[in-house]
């Protein structure tokens, strides 16, 4: 069998496995999507009937908390007239168009379930896969199996919903649900709601409640930064602080970012001052959560201590009665949501152990990945794009992993940097460090000493601007001239949906003082350059 003819199962197709399909196509690869939902989308995929409920999907109110400039497919900006925070019609709608663009669709199997992932007779042999699969809501009995040459399991971390077993819990007479069937808020109309986790779904659900809610008690264990999308001048928050290089000292800017973050909302942190460092995990990105502390619909308070029949005691020791409804937003515990007959996919200690969080560990073939097993600080498309394209590679011949002891060594030291940098699950990652860890595997990320010579602009807005996916289009597998454009016009990007009337505005020349800066900061950059790439 020629390698051009591999055949390759993708499990799931929200961004993660439409990424994965799209790179499988980009390689020669054969892929399969198997989706077990009637269309794509993923999360974004919004679903409000109840029969979809078992399925995670978006709020009605969600709006991404990331901007269109960052959280794009590399070679596939959004359309630069789309606000830059996006309602999830806009994402779904994104995706829509991204199939298209490159005929995905024909690849995908719809309204599937996968039910079982084994290792076929002849795997010691071809590495291959038996995915075993039914129409969805069908019995057993219809179940058909499929062999493969590879397999990405793109299902990510949100299929799992997570509720504490809370002293009391069982006696509570009133509504318990996990976020994850969080729609809307009109069944909470004039209710007492406790919302449990300060996470970005604990806080969207919170103050989407309490629109309707005679009241909601928002419960958290541990603090949050508090921010919102919007950032100085009102610019993307994501766009102004997920950056490569600052012009000042790392330490120096979130010292200001944590300062300007206190000072914006000092009211709303009163009760939500964490102990934990800016960078420990996601900040809360609301803008409406200040508003609603601040005018009393939301009332912060700390994590459950014990439930009764009709309320909840704090752990301070507070107790709130009467108590209508509770959505626990406290996360998801991952797991692969099928039956898997493979050792080396067994969960040890709540996770799989996976190298760079994509190849697991003890397979004798790599011919097995993950895509969106991470939470991202940052974007996550960019992410799941990058992974798509390194085991596309691997699964083609193209790109070779090393050996199991160094790959296992490598899991040991990030574990151990999680846990020292990150609040648990541990599963965190830094958009930029993390995409050039991988764009490296698969020769994309640039030699910005060799492009500042060509390029010196473009240069430095890959290093001091913002950290955008297409820098990973610039050089290697896959780079389109596109990408140098889509760099060079961020801004204008950015600033095409607001600027929607005409307003005249007396624009004075630069003075020359503002030229000599200039000319000194491009000096001091090339220093800085020399020294870190030479």
């Amino acid at each position: 069998m020629e390698i051009t003819s591999k055949t390759v199962a993708i499990i799931g197709c929200g961004v993660s496995g439409l990424a994965a399909v799209k790179c499988c196509l980009d390689e020669g690869l054969q892929p399969t999507c198997i989706e077990r939902a009637d269309d794509i989308g993923g999360l974004w995929y919004y679903r409000d009937n109840s029969e979809h409920q078992a399925m995670t999907t978006v709020y009605k109110s969600t709006t991404s908390t990331g901007t269109k400039e960052g959280m794009c497919y590399s070679d596939f900006p959004f359309p630069k007239e789309w606000p830059n925070s996006l309602r999830h019609s806009y994402v779904k709608k994104y995706c829509d168009m991204y199939a298209d663009k490159f005929g995905l669709n024909e690849h995908i199997r719809f309204s599937t379930r996968v039910t079982r992932l084994s290792q076929a007779p002849d795997y010691e042999a071809t590495g291959r896969w038996v995915v075993t699969t039914q129409p969805e809501g069908s019995a057993e009995s219809q179940e058909t199996s499929q062999e493969f040459d590879a397999v990405m399991i793109c299902t990510g971390m949100f299929n799992n919903p997570h509720i504490p077993d809370f002293p009391g819990l069982d006696v509570f007479q009133g509504k318990v649900i996990h976020s994850q069937a969080y729609r809307t808020p009109d069944e909470y109309k004039d209710k007492r709601v406790v919302v449990v986790g300060i996470g970005n779904s604990g806080g969207d659900a919170a103050t989407d409640v309490s629109r309707l809610a005679s009241q909601v008690y928002l419960s958290c264990r541990r603090g949050v930064w508090l921010t919102g999308r919007g950032g100085d001048n009102g610019y993307p928050f994501d766009l102004e602080v997920i950056r490569r290089y600052y012009w000042v000292p790392l330490k120096l800017k979130m010292m200001l970012l944590k300062k300007s973050i206190e000072r914006r909302n000092k009211l709303a942190m009163a009760s939500l001052q964490p102990s934990h460092s800016l960078l420990a995990c996601e900040p809360q990105m609301s803008e409406q959560l200040p508003d609603c502390i601040m005018n009393g619909s939301v009332v912060i308070r700390a994590g459950p201590a014990r439930f009764t029949k009709t309320g909840l005691e704090f752990e301070d020791g507070t107790f709130e009665d009467d108590i209508d409804a509770v959505i626990m937003a406290s996360g998801y515990r991952f797991k692969i949501p099928f039956e898997v007959d493979c050792p080396a996919l067994e969960m040890k200690d709540g996770s799989v152990p996976l190298y760079k969080l994509v190849f697991p560990l003890g397979l004798k073939h790599n011919t097995l990945s993950f895509s969106g097993a991470m939470e991202v600080l940052g974007a996550v498309i960019p992410c799941v794009e990058l992974q798509a394209r390194w085991a596309a590679r691997v699964f083609k011949g193209l790109a070779k992993l090393p050996s199991q002891l160094e790959m296992q060594a490598e899991v040991t030291m990030t574990d151990e940097m999680m846990k020292k940098s990150f609040l648990p699950p541990h599963r965190h990652v830094g958009a930029v460090a993390y995409g050039d860890s991988i764009a490296t595997e698969i020769g994309a990320r640039p030699n910005f000493l060799k492009l500042f010579f060509t390029h010196p602009v473009l240069t430095l807005r890959c290093l001091f601007g913002p950290h955008v996916p297409y820098v990973y289009r610039l050089t290697g597998p896959g780079k389109t001239e596109e990408a140098k454009k889509a760099i060079n016009t961020v801004w204008e990007r950015v600033l095409a949906p607001t600027v929607t009337r005409r307003v005249e505005v007396k624009r004075e020349s630069s003075p020359l003082a503002f030229q000599f800066l200039c000319l000194s900061i491009v000096a001091s950059v090339t220093a800085i350059l020399f020294v870190q790439f030479w």
